[in-house]
């Protein structure tokens, strides 16, 4: 089982690809962050759980680490999910 530092980083990058897959308005990767806008396609944890085959209670403890440092997560019930991810040069 990996650790927990390995863990956030395979869930952070699942998330990061999900989450850019999911945008069809515009492209994360060329679009600067200011201008994504209020749309954003959420990712569900159970989404990242199937990529990654991560139990979803591990994602979403690793979410809880991510938050607010490499993503952005709300609770939609009793799922957890990703509704913005964070550039490693952008500041939240």
């Amino acid at each position: 089982m990996p650790d927990d530092h390995t863990t956030d980083d395979i869930v952070h990058e699942s998330a990061l690809q999900l989450w850019a897959a999911a945008q069809t308005d515009f492209d994360p990767f060329e679009v600067p962050p200011e201008e994504w806008g209020p749309n954003v396609v959420p990712v569900r944890d159970a989404d990242i759980a199937h990529d990654t085959h991560l139990d979803v209670a591990v994602v979403r403890e690793s979410i809880g680490r991510l938050e607010g440092s490499r993503l952005v997560a709300e609770r939609e019930g009793s799922d957890v999910v990703v509704t913005r991810i964070v550039p490693d040069d952008v500041p939240l």
